[in-house]
């Protein structure tokens, strides 16, 4: 029974909406120092389908950073059949630009030599380490050599300045450990620069042309989608409180800290804290959430809902059913208390019929009054 599928956890939708927040709303923490990749299509198709990000905002971010192939008949029945809304098509095909090739940063001629050359054995999979991991593992007691295979398998996320490499051998670590971090911090911006297989974001990842300082805001949002990809979602809340206190202005870091919150450390408190600090910025809130067709939640689609300043908007995951609202054109956002009760179900009412409707019921997707009361307050706050 379809209603009883709902009540199952939706940990898939889950980790693909962490996954666009953080990529939400970038086309907002872009830097004017940082020339980004062009959109490849495949990850224009990821975009559409994970559905983290409003047609609006996904428009704006084809403008700002174009795509890398010229539409065919082809690419549009891709892309339609993802659930790409008509102004998403037609912002790709008036916005191809040839990819430009980043230039990688040379490795420095002072790298301290290597003893150790062994290669990485047993080192799990995880994201870059940073340097407070590496002071960790070396106080905790484990070998010099252990560390180094770490760095080799998964890289760092930090340059080494003299005062790095005192503070890493003063942790215990020797020269070789250090000359290892060097040689990976270099290697990583390069792979990170020429790496078009779409997995640190939506998009792709971002490009640093001739870039030789520490990570930025989109290194770190991309560093914490790429854990969200992995479910490592205490790296991605690391990742994001970085990226927020690199620049508390800019709202995704806040997006994913409040989604994290709410799905993972199940926190409404944190989480609405977060979303409003991502809502304050000009960013949004999304949730996930269930849309009724019938009255009953019998039936119904899943997609994404979104709160901004202006209104809210809800995206199905296939694109076929859409919703937008602007706050001039709500009359009321209150929880059920008949339909949909059983799954802390709310509803919005327009002041002019949307799509031929005057009501709209939608239930969160912890299917929690909780959530959905938080939905309400951000609402009616903005």
């Amino acid at each position: 029974m379809r209603t009883k599928k709902m009540l199952r956890s939706s940990r898939v939708s889950f980790v693909a909406l962490l996954a666009a927040c953080a990529a939400l709303l970038f086309a907002g923490t872009a830097s004017t120092q940082t020339a980004k990749k062009p959109i490849t299509k495949q990850g224009l198709v990821n975009a559409v389908k994970i559905n983290g990000l409003t047609t609006q905002e996904l428009v704006q971010q084809i403008q700002r950073r174009g795509v890398d192939f010229e539409m065919t008949a082809s690419d549009e029945s891709d892309l339609q059949s993802v659930g790409a809304r008509p102004e998403v098509i037609e912002a790709a095909r008036n916005n191809y630009r040839p990819a430009v090739v980043a230039t990688a940063r040379p490795t420095p001629v002072n790298v301290p030599p290597r003893t150790n050359t062994t290669a990485p054995a047993n080192v799990p999979d995880g994201p870059p380490l940073s340097k407070a991991e590496i002071v960790t593992m070396l106080q905790g007691g484990i070998p010099t050599a252990r560390v180094e295979q770490f760095v080799e398998k998964r890289g760092v996320n930090f340059q080494v300045t003299p005062e790095v490499a005192h503070e890493i051998t003063a942790a215990g670590g020797n020269r070789s450990l250090v000359g290892a971090i060097t040689e990976k911090s270099t290697a990583d911006v390069a792979s990170n620069n020429n790496n078009n297989n779409g997995g640190d974001s939506p998009f792709g990842p971002a490009t640093n042309a001739g870039n030789n300082n520490a990570p930025d805001y989109d290194d770190l949002i991309d560093r914490a989608n790429s854990a969200v990809s992995s479910q490592d979602f205490n790296g991605a809340i690391r990742y994001a409180q970085q990226a927020a206190q690199l620049d508390p202005q800019q709202p995704t870091a806040y997006s994913i800290l409040g989604t994290l919150a709410l799905y993972y450390s199940q926190n409404v408190s944190t989480a609405e804290q977060q979303m409003r600090a991502a809502i304050e910025r000009g960013g949004a809130a999304a949730f996930h959430v269930y849309h009724d067709h019938n009255g009953s939640f019998g039936q119904y689609c899943e997609g994404s809902f979104f709160i901004t300043k202006t209104g809210v908007s809800f995206k199905a995951n296939d694109g076929r059913d859409t919703f937008e609202a602007e706050d001039s054109n709500i009359k009321e956002v209150k929880v059920n208390g008949f339909v949909g009760s059983e799954y802390g179900a709310f509803h919005i009412k327009p002041v002019q019929p949307i799509n031929g409707r005057n009501n709209f019921n939608f239930a969160p997707n912890t299917r929690s009054k909780a959530e959905a009361q938080l939905i309400i307050r951000l609402i009616s706050a903005y």
